[in-house]
């Protein structure tokens, strides 16, 4: 055995196995060496390509009226170890009420286990950063900036409020992103908010000439490997690096297009470079994965990994009126995991793409269709790791 626990390199595919964060984190309190190699960047992007951070489950609003909106936390089934870690979890969202009111927080996003929430209070909005995994952080208070100044003749066309990626991200900070149209032109605006800090800079990209610019849904926003990716155009995909400011199109593969009111289309990151896109087609799910060197994703290149026969993988889940096409079938993304809800009429089912598990989550009320939205929640990554006050290795 400790010829086995004394090399670096076994310990650590050991470590490798473990299968989830709380078993991770529970390992890396046996000894300082144990946390040192538990807590290493490289093995934990080993980790995570092993074992992706569990889709916890999803918020919903399920409201009759658009001021109504009452965050409602759902679950999914987990193993018995993260089961207990959930239990210690707190999900209500700080200042919500028991039941539907104008003055319940609103879930602007949702990302690595954090939820960013706007609050209405008699003294002026307000934005919280609330992470449920640990409840008792007093959450951030932050201003809430919606809107950027805006110039004669610039108008807005699509607008998103985003948490930072855990990659660098904080508990302290969001991004609000605005694209705008001028004329035959458009560019992107940017502010970072954080807790604490009035910060006033506002950063500007470059324009870009389009000759059309419509966009279909203004919600469906995606952030990837510091990209922001935004899905409306009918045959592109407008993204914008962060870090450069740099606007860019990425054309969809021939034979996909966008339709109107209908989410046919998701994003989801493929490991730390590459983009999966979804396309629906009926109860046809084709994976397509592009690639690229650039960091702005210019260049890359299409491939069709996967097409998923909708039908076969939900088996006797499945209606018998889905035959008839009658149906409303539409896709919501799970953050970046190869994952996502998939909306029949008033029916939402989880799909692993993967390993193509099928399962009913929830159906929604015909009164509360107008207003329904939905917000995953993932466990948090990377975990936090304890500080060891005693040490077993202290011989080495």
């Amino acid at each position: 055995m400790s010829a086995v626990l004394g090399n670096d390199d076994l310990l650590g595919e050991i470590l490798l196995r473990l299968g989830l964060p709380t078993t991770l984190v529970r390992a890396a309190a046996v000894s300082t060496r144990w946390l040192r190699l538990a807590s290493d960047r490289a093995f934990l992007r080993r980790f995570r390509r092993l074992h992706p951070p569990r889709l916890l489950g999803f918020y919903h609003t399920s409201r009759e009226r658009y001021e109504d909106e009452l965050p409602i936390f759902i679950p999914l089934p987990q193993p018995p170890e993260l089961d207990v870690a959930l239990r210690r979890a707190v999900f209500l969202l700080p200042g919500a009420a028991a039941s539907s009111s104008p003055d319940n927080p609103v879930i602007l996003d949702c990302r690595n286990g954090r939820i960013l929430a706007a609050e209405f209070p008699r003294e002026g909005p307000r934005a919280r950063i609330f992470s449920p995994m640990h409840p008792a952080r007093e959450p951030p208070v932050l201003p809430l900036i919606h809107e950027l100044p805006r110039q004669p003749g610039q108008i807005l066309f699509a607008s998103c409020i985003l948490l930072p990626e855990e990659d660098g991200g904080d508990d302290l900070s969001y991004t609000l992103v605005e694209f705008l149209r001028r004329d035959q032109e458009i560019f992107a605006k940017a502010i970072s908010v954080k807790a604490g800090v009035l910060d006033v800079n506002v950063r500007e990209s470059p324009s870009m000439g389009i000759q059309e610019c419509t966009i279909r849904n203004t919600r469906r926003t995606s952030l990837f490997n510091g990209n922001v990716y935004l899905l409306g155009e009918k045959e592109h995909i407008l993204g914008l690096n962060l870090a450069s400011m740099r606007l860019f199109l990425i054309k969809f593969p021939d034979g996909v297009e966008q339709l109107d009111k209908v989410g046919n289309i998701e994003l989801l990151r493929a490991d730390d470079s590459g983009l999966y896109l979804l396309h629906l087609k009926g109860f046809q799910l084709h994976v397509w994965l592009y690639t690229s060197d650039s960091d702005t994703d210019i260049g890359g290149t299409w491939e069709l990994v996967d097409t998923i026969c909708l039908r076969q993988s939900f088996g006797q889940v499945a209606e018998p009126n889905w035959e008839s096409g009658d149906a409303l079938v539409a896709l919501h993304r799970v953050e970046d995991n190869v994952e996502v809800f998939l909306r029949v009429d008033l029916v939402f089912f989880h799909i692993h793409i993967m390993n193509r598990t099928v399962k009913k989550v929830f159906e929604i009320s015909p009164k509360a269709y107008k207003y329904f939205d939905i917000f995953p929640v993932m466990m948090l990554w990377p975990p936090t790791f304890p500080q060891l006050t005693y040490d077993h290795d202290q011989g080495e």
